[in-house]
C-alpha cells in the first residue's frame, strides 16, 4: 500500500482505514502499511509495532465513526509530512482533533519507518 506514503489522497485513505474496520484485521493493515521496526511518538510518547498494533485493534473495537481530512501533505524522498483535522465519535460521543504528523519512509517498500505525532483533540 504505497499510495498511503505517496499522495494526499493516499494518506487519507491509509488514515481512514487505521481505525476503521475490524479490529482482527488491524495487524494486516499495519503489515501493509508500516515496517515490523516501526515505532510511533505520539504527543511524546513511543510506542513499539506490536503496541502501535495493539493501540488500533483496541481503537476498532470502540471508534463508531472516523472521518479524518489530509489538508497538508509532502512527500521529499524518504520524508514524510502531514496535517489531518476530523472527527472521531467514540460511544455517541464526538471529539474533533487537528494532528501534524512527520515520519521518515521506507524508499522501497513505501511503508513507513517511523512517526512523530503531535495531535489536539477535545469535545465537539
Amino acid at each position: 500500500m504505497s499510495e498511503f506514503t505517496s499522495t494526499r489522497e493516499g494518506f487519507q485513505r491509509g488514515m481512514e482505514q487505521s481505525l476503521k474496520g475490524n479490529p482482527e484485521d488491524a495487524r494486516a493493515y499495519a503489515e501493509s502499511t508500516i515496517l515490523p521496526s516501526f515505532h510511533h511518538i505520539m504527543n511524546g510518547k513511543r510506542v513499539d509495532y506490536d503496541t502501535y498494533v495493539n493501540g488500533m485493534v483496541e481503537w476498532r473495537s470502540k471508534v463508531n465513526e472516523y472521518k479524518p481530512v489530509v489538508h497538508e501533505f509532502l512527500r521529499d524522498g524518504d520524508q514524510l509530512a502531514a496535517r489531518m483535522v476530523g472527527t472521531i465519535t467514540i460511544n455517541g460521543s464526538d471529539t474533533e482533533f487537528e494532528s501534524f504528523m512527520f515520519g521518515k519512509v521506507d524508499k522501497a517498500t513505501g511503508k513507513m519507518a517511523w512517526m512523530v505525532e503531535r495531535s489536539v483533540w477535545g469535545q465537539k
